[in-house]
């Protein structure tokens, strides 16, 4: 248990670190004492993330750079800050290692999606430089998160694989620490509402590891966007601006499907018009990693967001066009996830296949008898919060205040619609094209908060904020309270748990022991081009490795090249 408390701390006074540098070098941010610095922890989970990328265009994420990088930048640490920065970043760090630990203790990975392909891809990052047509040995390799990529830089000589499960905590507990930080501080009410209600969200409802998965960094830097851009409304300049559009940018290349908040940046552009308002430094940031991401996406599925199928090359060679029972095939991949979000599997008679399930509007039915339920469960927690948060509001003693928008061109309340509609219209495609919560929690819980904002708008405007914050410290103490407790709860449900690595979450195998798996080596001119799981699905085990039927993959059906020292997976058209 000790260890991942002490790994914890390291992993955060590195991200803090990066972020730090991140936030001069990059955003021209000026550090200060006042810093909130768990910012500088998100910040750095950014930054680490391109380096992770950019460098696997030209070696494997291996033990020997990921431990030169983590020395590099706490020896940055030590020699460029003052010593109450430095006091900051340790207690800030002893907090985060302390809430990990919580968090990480005898937890299960996101199955099932950590053993089909959020481990295996990271376990080829730690091996492999970028390999041209991964998507071909198994499809869901075309569309993995940059967050692989800053997990895949945390297995090193110090923490080993186990490392690679810190990331997605550290990222979570950083943003929760921030929010609580923030309304400290807060001196707009409504700003003080909307990140207490991002506070409940998180320990409400995304209170588990094992529930995080690649969504979870995706929705948690939405809703830090969402937060910083409400921050700035009223005092933007240009270094805000920088961190707006790095962000904007950063949530698409953890998850497609949130590509509508890359229009907050737009947004601001267009309210305070000042299209040209931003420094250099980030723009060209912003640009080459935005290329070197979606180069990344081209030269392992021949796509550049697989998998949609506009966006594919049909003639790149190892772009998969042929048999139409792989899924390696852009259209069938995209036909097959729809169908899937939409409830396919939960049909019961007459069986459609995903076309016919696809075709008219019939499966909305299936959807909210199953999808729908769900989804609804998992909102209960947060709505009935809201609603016990919204009548405390409404009965809470009112204090005089002026009006100071009767001037103001754009308002903020009118600020608040645009916010409103941008994620109303995020809900609307979620539900048409991939209705499951994971994929769009956060335009679900932006829009109810964005609405409760609104309908109480006047209200808030005459409440005493010294008063709000009270009310709201003492359900900070409940919220905290029930995240502890309920992980408290597994801990104890599982202390007697006896396996590889514990009380590590298990990253080797489904079964009990957590055992490493035996893959089969597949084998193309006495050279082991890749691995087949036959016991389930990969894990981080031997890569590159694909769990997929044997007979529909294998060294008679793919072809396999090295040019240039690259290695190439592709099929005869």
């Amino acid at each position: 248990m000790i260890e991942i408390f002490l790994f914890s701390f390291v992993t955060s006074i590195c991200y803090i670190s990066a972020g730090i540098f991140f936030a001069k070098k990059i955003l021209d941010i000026k550090i200060t004492n006042e810093e909130n610095i768990y910012k500088f922890g998100l910040y750095g989970g950014i930054f680490l993330a391109f380096l992770g990328l950019f460098l696997n265009f030209f070696i494997s994420l291996g033990k020997n750079i990921n431990t030169f990088i983590l020395i590099i930048f706490l020896i940055y640490l030590i020699i460029t800050q003052k010593k109450i920065i430095l006091k900051k970043v340790l207690i800030s760090s002893i907090i985060i290692g302390i809430a990990c630990s919580i968090l990480l203790i005898f937890e299960n990975t996101y199955r099932p999606d950590s053993g089909l392909y959020h481990l295996p891809f990271i376990s080829t990052l730690n091996n492999e430089k970028i390999i041209i047509g991964l998507s071909n040995i198994h499809f869901r390799y075309g569309h993995t998160s940059i967050v692989q990529y800053l997990s895949a830089l945390n297995n090193n000589w110090i923490f080993s694989d186990n490392g690679i499960v810190l990331p997605s905590a550290i990222i979570y507990i950083s943003f929760l620490l921030y929010l609580i930080n923030e309304i400290q501080n807060i001196k707009n009410k409504y700003l003080l509402l909307f990140n207490f209600l991002l506070i409940s969200f998180l320990c409400l409802k995304l209170n588990r590891y094992s529930d995080f998965g690649n969504d979870a960094p995706a929705h948690i830097y939405y809703f830090f966007l969402t937060s910083l851009a409400l921050k700035n409304f009223h005092n933007l300049n240009k270094i805000n601006m920088g961190e707006i559009i790095t962000l904007s940018a950063y949530i698409v290349f953890n998850k497609i499907t949130l590509f509508l908040g890359s229009f907050v940046a737009a947004i601001f552009l267009i309210v305070k018009k000042k299209i040209f308002y931003f420094k250099i430094k980030p723009i060209i940031f912003v640009s080459l990693f935005t290329f070197v991401f979606f180069l990344k996406n081209f030269l392992i599925s021949g796509c550049l967001a697989f998998p949609i199928e506009k966006t594919c090359a049909a003639n790149a060679f190892w772009y998969d066009m042929g048999d139409k029972k792989r899924d390696s095939i852009a259209k069938i991949t995209m036909i097959e996830n729809e169908a899937w979000t939409k409830g396919w599997s939960d049909q019961k008679k007459n069986v459609k296949n995903y076309e016919e399930y696809l075709s008219d509007y019939s499966w909305v039915k299936i959807w909210f008898k199953n999808h729908g339920k769900r989804t609804f469960y998992k909102l209960t927690p947060f709505l009935i919060f809201v609603i016990f948060l919204t009548i405390i509001i409404l009965i809470n003693k009112n204090k005089p205040q002026p009006n100071n928008e009767k001037n103001i061109r754009f308002s903020e309340k009118n600020f608040f619609y645009l916010f409103l509609l941008l994620n109303f219209a995020g809900v609307f495609l979620w539900f048409i094209k991939f209705p499951v919560f994971r994929y769009g929690y956060s335009y679900i819980i932006l829009s109810i908060i964005f609405l409760i904002i609104i309908c109480l708008y006047n209200k808030i405007k005459l409440v005493d904020i010294q008063n709000l914050k009270k009310k709201f410290n003492y359900f900070l103490i409940f919220l905290i309270f029930i995240l502890v407790t309920k992980n408290f709860l597994r801990i104890v449900k599982n202390y007697g748990n006896d396996y590889n690595y514990a009380p590590w979450p298990k990253i080797y195998s489904e079964d009990k022991k957590n055992d490493k798996k035996q893959n089969i080596p597949i084998i193309i001119n006495n050279e082991a081009i890749f691995y087949y799981s036959n016991q389930g699905t990969c894990y981080y085990s031997s890569s590159p490795c694909t769990h997929l039927s044997n007979s529909r993959i294998n060294k008679n059906t793919i072809k396999f090249k090295s040019k240039l020292g690259y290695k190439i997976f592709y099929f005869v058209r």
